[in-house]
């Protein structure tokens, strides 16, 4: 086990300075002058141009900036804002908290929705609740989540009054129907694996000891169908998390929540290269750390997948 956790995160260190490279590369060939950006709407002469150019660096050559930008990172340095003037590091930190439980909300009901419906229509394959469950899950899958978020808003927030429709004001209640949002796509998908693995389960041979035993069926669906159906779901969750993290930007625009995702939207927008570099390389280290827990946590459940590693 030690060797394989050595392994994984050397892969993951590697991954992540290539990452570097790769996430600096494209944000530098955005169309636009950051160093125009950086004077927002005021009309400035060459000369100022070329000295907040100066100032930022950006008239060095692109492998130098590179370089540079990874001797501050190794120093713990995101950098500075362009539009806010303020260290990168200071506004993710605020930032940060409001993804983190959109994205850990979101996990909790993609988990609770597949290992309860997934594991229930198992039970009742080629039924009508079976090709329902995957009508639903199909269509849910086809539904871009502005449309989905927009609809929530419209029947559950306003209509019913039932959940905040932006912000964060109201705490926890202010992230349901975010998640719920967020959740759709992943629920689907996690239920029909769920679903497939749970079939296979049941016809099983110890699935038809414990029934032999005279256990209660839901007795064995709980200890030995959806423990062991579980087990790739693990690692489900952690690649679900680099798509949380695509689709919290959509999200947090749509219910206004100050999150990473509107935080990267709108450095988009304003060409704020470091702010959108620092951002994006958080989501990836995040997203890495998280997968590599996800393959440790895989290898405890079933230690045969470490001697296949």
């Amino acid at each position: 086990m030690f060797r394989y956790v050595v392994r994984r995160s050397l892969g993951a260190c590697v991954t992540f300075l290539a990452s570097t490279a790769i996430v600096f590369l494209l944000t530098v060939a955005l169309p636009g002058d950051p160093a125009r950006a950086i004077a927002g709407q005021r009309r400035v002469s060459e000369a100022t141009r070329a000295a907040l150019s100066a100032r930022y660096g950006l008239d060095e050559p692109v492998w130098r900036q590179y370089l540079a930008f990874v001797g501050r990172l190794l120093r713990g340095d995101l950098g500075e804002s362009y539009a806010a003037r303020r260290p990168v590091a200071s506004i993710l930190a605020e930032a940060l908290p409001t993804t983190f439980t959109l994205v850990g909300l979101t996990i909790v009901i993609e988990v609770f929705l597949a290992l309860t419906i997934g594991a229930a229509v198992a039970r009742r394959s080629g039924r009508h609740v079976d090709h329902l469950v995957l009508a639903l899950c199909v269509a849910a899958l086809s539904m871009p989540l502005f449309l989905v978020g927009s609809l929530l808003q419209r029947w559950v927030g306003v209509g019913l009054g039932w959940l905040p429709v932006a912000g964060t004001d109201a705490g926890l209640g202010s992230y349901v129907l975010p998640a719920c949002t967020l959740a759709l796509p992943g629920a689907a998908i996690a239920i029909r694996m769920v679903r497939i693995e749970s079939i296979r389960q049941l016809s099983a041979a110890h699935v038809q000891t414990a029934r032999s035993k005279g256990l209660r069926e839901r007795t064995v669906v709980r200890r030995h169908v959806v423990r062991n159906a579980a087990v790739p779901f693990i690692s489900f969750v952690g690649l679900e998390v680099g798509a949380l993290a695509g689709g919290a930007i959509v999200v947090e625009r749509v219910f206004n929540l100050p999150g990473v995702g509107q935080a990267i939207a709108e450095a988009i927008r304003q060409r704020d290269n470091a702010l959108i570099i620092g951002f994006t390389l958080a989501i990836i280290a995040v997203y890495l750390l998280v997968d590599m827990l996800v393959d440790i946590a895989a290898v405890v459940a079933n230690p045969r997948i470490e001697l296949s590693a």
